[in-house]
């Protein structure tokens, strides 16, 4: 039998809640307005296209559009060179984001998700009742291609 590593293994466990957020946006904001604003008719920009694909990211990974702008104003408290973008701005921005992806994805899929719970205790029921236990149960969310039945995810 093999001993665990309990170092490698707590390391693992802690990368899992890392979140990488990059502020490099920050460092090209005027230059990246300037290009955008360059000949542009109308109103200027006012948040460079970087700063948008980073809404998006959070838009996409944590929080709805005013949550996200209640968490600029707060950051920019912190970080006074960023700008906070109201929410409709951001709605606006977002929905006109043209994101490129990898031509070399293979094909289309369509996804199927469901979420499911399952039993991970032997305990029965009188028990759990009794002693207002609930740990019986975790919540499975499964992801899968629909033409070929593969499981794509699993969390």
């Amino acid at each position: 039998m093999q001993r665990r590593n309990w170092k490698e293994y707590n390391d693992k466990l802690v990368r899992r809640g890392e979140v990488y957020i990059s502020l490099d946006f920050l460092d090209s904001w005027d230059d990246e307005l300037a290009k955008m604003n360059e000949g542009k008719v109308g109103g200027p920009f006012v948040y460079p296209q970087t700063f948008i694909y980073f809404s998006a990211f959070i838009y996409i990974a944590f929080l709805p559009y005013r949550q996200i702008e209640g968490f600029f104003r707060k950051l920019s408290e912190f970080i006074p060179k960023l700008k906070s973008a109201d929410h409709s701005t951001l709605c606006k921005r977002l929905k006109k984001l043209d994101v490129n992806l990898p031509e070399n994805l293979g094909r289309d899929i369509v996804v199927a998700v469901d979420s499911s719970g399952m039993k991970v205790t032997n305990r029965g029921e009188w028990i759990r009742n009794k002693w207002k236990i609930r740990k019986g149960w975790i919540k499975v969310h499964i992801a899968v291609d629909v033409k070929t039945k593969e499981l794509l995810a699993l969390c």
